[in-house]
């Protein structure tokens, strides 16, 4: 029996990635740091998962000019980004992926529990959700797992096994929604089925692993056996 759908954040929900990418250029340019991040670089840098990990990785392995940057350093530059993307995500400049809103209604009228498994932080899960659906995501959601509340991310299973505790539900009685790879294996290894409808970004990743795959999450694209679940 399905008990819960658990939701990434970061191209599943929404297609966020060109605002985070967008966000740490603003943020390199006015902190006079010579780095750009073009689409086609910044696809390769989502194979590392979370915002400071990502900017220690790419200065360390691939920035020609580096700076030596500390952990607060990062931890400063990421959370510029972060404001940065919450400006425009205010400003209304991004919106929910086809079906994710209708989904989401359907669940709670058939008593699925919602929850989120992302690598994302809080603050950028409420500006979505307040923004984009005009409603506080704890009102929607009975638990939020988001990345400052792990030590590994995805596509470690440990931020799923936090979502899973919290709901006090076993994997078989879940079903997590995920757009990469990364995120596949994370919910994979935490055995819960998964449901995958590849983001922008993640068009050419590996889903050979998922449960289910979809284009969108609207009623006619998703599986039928997830339809008849979920739309009953």
């Amino acid at each position: 029996m399905l008990k819960a759908l658990i939701f990434d954040i970061d191209g599943t929900v929404a297609e966020t990635e060109e605002f985070h990418r967008r966000a740490y250029n603003r943020v390199f340019s006015d902190e006079r740091i010579s780095w750009n991040w073009s689409k086609d670089l910044y696809k390769k840098l989502l194979k590392v998962t979370g915002g400071r990990e990502r900017l220690k990785h790419y200065e360390e392995n691939v920035a020609t000019n580096k700076y030596n940057l500390n952990s607060d350093e990062i931890l400063r530059i990421h959370t510029k980004k972060n404001e940065q993307y919450n400006e425009w995500v205010n400003e209304g400049l991004l919106h929910l992926r086809p079906g994710i809103e209708t989904l989401i209604y359907k669940a709670q009228e058939n008593n699925i529990q919602l929850a989120i498994s992302t690598s994302t932080s809080l603050m950028n899960v409420k500006s979505l959700f307040i923004n984009c659906i005009g409603k506080d995501p704890y009102t929607i959601f009975k638990t939020i797992a988001t990345g400052d509340m792990v030590k590994k991310k995805k596509p470690d299973p440990e931020i799923y096994l936090l979502a899973l505790r919290q709901l006090s539900l076993s994997p078989t009685e879940c079903i997590a929604l995920e757009d990469s790879y990364n995120g596949l294996i994370s919910a994979k290894n935490a055995k819960i089925r998964t449901l995958c409808s590849p983001s922008l970004y993640h068009r050419d990743d590996n889903f050979s692993e998922a449960d289910f795959i979809c284009e969108e999450f609207t009623e006619d694209k998703l599986p039928i056996e997830l339809r008849q679940l979920i739309f009953k």
